[in-house]
C-alpha cells in the first residue's frame, strides 16, 4: 500500500521554496551570464551527477555561510552591540572579516578549504539571496503597492538614469576607460554586482575583461557597504517620513541586500518602501543597458532581464488575494530573513579587499563622485520629487 505523506505549512513552504531555487537555478546568478537552459538537478543527472552530489558540492559551503550567519545573528543581540544596526550588516562584516584573514588567497594555510566552500558561498550569495528577496513578497502586499504613489516610481527613474549621466560625464572629465566608466555607474544606477555582471557583454564588443569588471565591483562593495552603514545614521536627522526614507534608501544604496539590511536597520516601513523602490530600478535594467550599449563602442545588446522581481511581485499578489494559512507566511518570513543573511555573508566572503588597491585612482575618484551624487544629490532629487507628488 502507497504510504501517504503530511505535510505542515512551514515544511510545504521549504519544499516549494526548494522546487522554485532548482528550477530557476540559471537565473540566480549573475544576469548576464550565458548559460544552458538546462541547468538543473535533471540536468546534472543526465550529465552524470545525481542530486545527492549537487546538494553535497554545495553544502560545506552553505553550512559555513549558515554558522557565520547565526555567529552574526548572536553577536548583534548582544546588549553592547544589539539595536545599533541590522543583524545583516553584522552578517557582512563576519564575512568580510574571514574572507579576507581565516580565508583570504595569500592564506597557505586555507588553500585547500576555499575551492570546497566556493560552490555552497556562491549558491548563499547568488540564490538564496533571490530567494529571500521573493519570499520578503509575503510581508508586502498590492495595497502597500498602491499606496505608495507614482513619487516611488519618479525617483527610482529619475536617479537611475541621472546616475548613468553623472557618471558617463565625469568619467569623460577625469579621462577613465569608457568600458570602466559605465560599469561602475551601472554598478550605482541599478543593483551593485549583478547590474555589473549585465553590463559586462554590454559595454565592450568581447565583453569587459576580467580587471574591468573587478574595478567596477570593487567599487560597489566599498560603497555598497558604507551606504549600508550610513543610511541608518543619516536617517534621525533627515527628519523624512518612514515612507519617504525607504523611497530614498530604495533609489540610491547600491544592492537589494544592501536595501534590505539598510531599511531593517530603520524600521519595517522603511524596509518595505526600499525594497519596492529598489525593485523598479532593478526592473529597469533591461530598458538602462539598451542604452548603455548605444553609449559604448561597439557593445552587444544581449541581456536578459531578473527574473526574480517579476517573482517578488508575484507573491506579493497572491499573498494579497489568496487566505494562505498564518503559519505560511510567518515561516516564509524567518526563511527568506535566513536566506538573506547567508547571502549577506557570502558576498562578504567573496569580496576581496587587495582588489581596491590595483584600481587606481581614477575609478576610485570616479566611484566616490557618484556615491557623494548618490547620497547629497538623491537626496534632493527624491526629495524635489516627493514634494510634488507626496507619498
Amino acid at each position: 500500500m502507497a504510504q501517504r505523506f503530511h505535510f505542515g505549512p512551514r515544511r510545504r513552504l521549504l519544499l516549494v521554496a526548494s522546487l522554485v531555487a532548482c528550477h530557476h537555478s540559471r537565473n540566480f546568478s549573475a544576469p548576464c551570464a550565458s548559460r544552458s537552459p538546462h541547468r538543473g538537478v535533471v540536468a546534472m543527472a543526465g550529465r552524470g551527477r545525481s542530486a545527492a552530489e549537487f546538494i553535497g558540492e554545495r553544502l560545506p559551503g552553505t553550512a559555513f555561510v549558515a554558522v557565520m550567519a547565526a555567529l552574526a545573528k548572536k553577536v548583534a543581540s548582544l546588549s553592547i552591540l544589539g539595536g545599533i544596526f541590522s543583524p545583516l550588516l553584522y552578517a557582512t562584516l563576519t564575512g568580510l572579516l574571514v574572507g579576507n584573514t581565516i580565508l583570504a588567497k595569500s592564506n597557505s594555510l586555507t588553500q585547500d578549504v576555499r575551492p570546497i566552500l566556493k560552490p555552497g558561498v556562491a549558491f548563499a550569495k547568488a540564490r538564496l539571496l533571490r530567494l529571500g528577496i521573493i519570499l520578503y513578497g509575503f510581508n508586502v502586499s498590492v495595497q502597500q503597492i498602491l499606496t505608495m504613489g507614482p513619487g516611488s516610481f519618479c525617483s527610482a527613474l529619475a536617479m537611475v538614469f541621472s546616475t548613468l549621466a553623472v557618471g558617463v560625464a565625469v568619467g569623460e572629465l577625469l579621462q577613465v576607460d569608457r568600458p570602466v566608466a559605465l560599469l561602475v555607474a551601472t554598478g550605482a544606477s541599478i543593483c551593485g554586482v549583478s547590474a555589473v555582471m549585465a553590463a559586462a557583454p554590454v559595454v565592450e564588443k568581447e565583453g569587459a575583461s576580467g580587471s574591468k569588471v573587478s574595478v567596477a565591483l570593487a567599487t560597489v562593495m566599498v560603497f555598497g557597504i558604507a551606504s549600508m552603514f550610513l543610511y541608518p545614521v543619516m536617517w534621525p536627522r533627515l527628519r523624512l517620513s518612514a515612507k519617504a526614507m525607504g523611497i530614498y534608501t530604495g533609489a540610491t544604496v547600491y544592492e537589494v541586500a544592501g536595501v534590505v539590511a539598510a531599511g531593517n536597520a530603520m524600521s519595517p516601513s522603511v524596509a518595505s518602501a526600499a525594497l519596492l523602490t529598489k525593485l523598479v530600478r532593478v526592473l529597469l535594467l533591461a530598458p538602462y543597458l539598451f542604452i548603455v550599449s548605444r553609449l559604448a563602442k561597439g557593445g552587444s545588446t544581449s541581456i536578459q532581464t531578473p527574473w526574480f522581481a517579476f517573482a517578488f511581485f508575484g507573491v506579493c499578489v497572491m499573498s494579497s488575494y489568496i487566505p494562505f494559512p498564518a503559519g505560511l507566511a510567518a515561516a516564509a518570513t524567518k526563511v527568506g530573513s535566513w536566506c538573506t543573511a547567508l547571502a549577506m555573508v557570502g558576498l562578504g566572503l567573496e569580496s576581496d579587499v587587495a582588489a581596491i588597491k590595483q584600481m587606481g585612482w581614477r575609478p576610485m575618484l570616479l566611484a566616490s563622485i557618484i556615491f557623494v551624487y548618490l547620497v547629497c544629490g538623491g537626496f534632493l532629487v527624491v526629495g524635489g520629487i516627493l514634494h510634488i507628488l507626496p507619498v
